[in-house]
């Protein structure tokens, strides 16, 4: 299996709102800044106690929980992030984000929808576009080969079948067949020699 080669785009907002939640969300990126992101997913899960659709600690969450190998709640923690945020920024992050932990999962379909939707709210985003065509390619390499069309094994399959279907033929049967085919070919001989017999007489008289 080909290993998507990603690079995640950590996005650590601090000072963006003035919130009553912020201050558990300035904590909870000084931990993630030291490496400490069990402790760092706590402190976001605090702030999303006190404000559950803050994009901002949605995000670091999403964050935090992938850097412990957690993607299929990173997933979720970046598609909440994005539906919460009105923050174009924000949302392509989330969504960019959300791709590479699907792409973690080997969950392709998911992914590519995921970096098409980072591409829409960021166009020029070039890592989007490279994860998005290695995506892609994981899609088309898992799809089984298409069936070249090949009538020979079916037409064998006939020919056998009839083979089968006639019946066989005895001895006394087949002698009585070339006995009829001695017979017509004397009569044909026969009748070449009667043409031939009139055409002299024919020319003869004239």
């Amino acid at each position: 299996m080909k290993i998507l080669c990603i690079i995640l785009c950590i996005i650590l907002f601090q000072n963006a709102f003035a919130q009553k939640e912020n201050s558990n969300i300035i904590k909870g990126n000084e931990l993630y800044k030291k490496g400490d992101f069990s402790d760092a997913e706590k402190q976001y899960s605090i702030a999303l106690e006190k404000n559950n659709t803050n994009a901002i600690a949605l995000l670091n969450k999403g964050n935090a929980l992938h850097k412990q190998n957690k993607y299929a709640e990173a997933a979720t923690a970046y598609s909440e992030a994005l539906s919460n945020s009105k923050n174009t920024l924000l949302q392509a992050k989330a969504a960019y984000n959300k791709g590479v932990a699907e792409a973690k999962q080997q969950k392709w379909n998911d992914a590519v929808t995921a970096f098409k939707q980072a591409l829409k709210l960021s166009p020029n985003d070039a890592a989007a576009r490279e994860n998005l065509q290695k995506a892609m390619n994981e899609i088309r390499q898992k799809e089984p080969p298409k069936q070249q069309p090949n009538n020979q094994p079916q037409n064998n399959k006939k020919e056998e079948q009839q083979k089968k279907e006639q019946p066989k033929m005895s001895k006394q049967q087949i002698e009585n067949e070339l006995k009829k085919l001695r017979e017509e070919e004397k009569r044909l001989q026969k009748d070449i020699q009667k043409q031939k017999t009139q055409q002299y007489n024919q020319e003869k008289d004239w």
